[in-house]
C-alpha cells in the first residue's frame, strides 16, 4: 500500500476521533473554562493519530465496523494525551507538538495573570497534573460508553478492567524505570532492561489498541479468541520499534518536523539502546565523557553535540535502527494468518512505517 493512502486512511480516523471529543456533551463536563481548555489542549494540535488508526484497522481486519469502535478509538487517544501531559512535567519538557506544553502553557498565562515566577510555576504544573487526571477519566467513559454502540458488555468490561489494570501498570512502571535508570550507572544495564522498560513505556498501549479494536470487531476478548491476542502481540512488538525509532529521531531528527526540541534526551540522560552500544564500544576516556556528559544539566552545547557525535560514530543510531526493524519483521509474523483485506494491509503499512518515519 502506498503511503499516501496509508496518510489519507488516518487523516479520516482523525477526523472520526474528533468528532467524538468535540461532543457538547464532553466538552461541558469540563469546568471551570481554564481546566477545559487545558484538557482540549494537545488533542486540538496537529497529530498522526496512530493509536486510534490501530485501533480501527484492527478492528476492520477481523470484520468489525468502524462505528462499533470510534468511541474505543477515542478512548485510546484521549488516554495516551494523559500520559504525554504527565510525562512533560516529569522531563521538564517545554514544547509538545510545537507548541508550549500544559505545565508551561499555564505558567505563561499565570505570569499574564499577574503571578510571581514560583507561583505561576506551581500552577502551570498542578494544571498539567489535573488535566492528566481528568483525560484518564474520560477515557474511561468513552470505552465505557462504547456499549451504546452495541459492542458486548463482557467485552466493554474486559476491556476496562484491562486499561485500568494491565495498561496503565504496565505503562507507569515503564516511566518509572524510564526515570530510575536515567540515574544508573550505564554499566550497570542491559539491552533486555533496557527493551522491557520501552515495551511498557509505549509497546503496552499500541497492545491494547490492537487488543480493543480485534475484541470489538469479533465479539470476543482476548482470553476467548487467539487471534485477538495476536493482533496485541503484533500492535505491541511495532509500538517498542516505534519507540526505538522515537530514540532514533531525538538524536538525528529535525526539530522542526518532531515539534519539539532534539538532544533533549541527551540532557536528561536517557538509557537507551543507543547510549548501550555506542557506550559499549567507546574508548574509556569517552566512555568517561558520556558519563560525565549525560544527564548534566550544567552541560554545555559544545558536549552534547560530542557525545551525540559518539552516539553516531560508534554505531549507536545505526544499531538501534537494525534492532527496530528486527522486531517488525517478527511481529508482522503474528497477522499472517488475518485473510487478506485493506484493514490487512494498513496494519502492516504502518509496521514498515514505525521504522521509517522521519517525525
Amino acid at each position: 500500500m502506498e503511503r499516501s493512502v496509508f496518510f489519507d486512511e488516518l487523516k479520516r480516523c482523525s477526523q472520526i476521533v474528533n468528532d467524538v471529543f468535540y461532543q457538547e456533551k464532553y466538552r461541558e463536563s469540563f469546568k471551570p473554562e481554564q481546566l477545559r481548555d487545558a484538557v482540549y489542549s494537545y488533542l486540538s494540535r496537529p497529530a498522526k493519530r496512530f493509536r486510534p488508526g490501530v485501533v480501527f484497522f484492527s478492528c476492520g481486519a477481523v470484520g468489525g465496523t468502524e462505528e462499533q469502535a470510534r468511541l474505543a478509538a477515542a478512548s485510546v487517544e484521549v488516554y495516551h494525551t494523559w500520559t504525554l501531559v504527565h510525562d512533560d512535567i516529569i522531563d521538564n519538557d517545554s514544547k509538545r507538538r510545537g507548541f508550549p506544553t500544559i505545565h508551561e502553557e499555564y505558567r505563561l498565562k499565570a505570569m499574564d495573570w499577574g503571578y510571581q515566577p514560583n507561583e505561576a510555576k506551581d500552577l502551570g504544573r498542578n494544571v498539567a497534573i489535573l488535566t492528566g487526571d481528568l483525560q484518564h477519566a474520560w477515557a474511561v467513559r468513552l470505552l465505557l460508553e462504547s456499549i451504546e454502540l452495541g459492542v458486548p458488555v463482557p467485552v466493554v468490561l474486559d476491556l476496562v478492567g484491562r486499561m485500568e489494570n494491565e495498561l496503565t501498570n504496565g505503562l507507569v512502571a515503564g516511566e518509572a524505570l524510564d526515570v530510575m535508570y536515567a540515574a544508573k550507572p550505564i554499566t550497570e544495564l542491559t539491552e533486555t532492561e533496557v527493551l522491557t522498560m520501552l515495551e511498557l513505556k509505549t509497546g503496552v498501549l499500541y497492545e491494547f489498541c490492537g487488543i480493543a479494536g480485534a475484541s470489538i470487531g469479533l465479539g470476543q476478548s482476548a482470553a476467548e479468541n487467539g487471534l485477538v491476542r495476536a493482533i496485541g502481540r503484533f500492535a505491541r512488538q511495532c509500538g517498542t520499534a516505534f519507540q526505538l525509532q522515537d530514540d532514533i529521531l531525538g538524536i538525528i531528527g529535525d526539530e522542526k518536523l518532531l515539534g519539539k526540541a532534539v538532544d533533549s534526551d541527551i540532557r536528561e540522560g536517557k538509557r537507551t539502546t543507543i547510549v548501550l552500544h555506542a557506550f559499549s564500544n567507546a574508548s574509556s576516556k569517552e566512555q568517561e565523557f558520556m558519563v560525565e556528559t549525560l544527564g548534566n544539566p550544567e552541560a554545555t552545547e559544545e558536549e552534547i553535540q560530542k557525545v551525540k557525535q559518539l552516539l553516531i560514530e560508534y554505531n549507536g543510531v545505526e544499531y538501534t535502527r537494525h534492532l527496530a526493524e528486527s522486531i517488525v519483521n517478527r511481529a508482522v509474523e503474528e497477522i499472517e494468518p488475518l485473510p487478506d483485506s485493506k484493514y490487512k494491509e494498513l496494519l502492516l503499512t504502518w509496521a514498515k512505517y514505525v521504522v521509517n518515519r522521519e517525525f
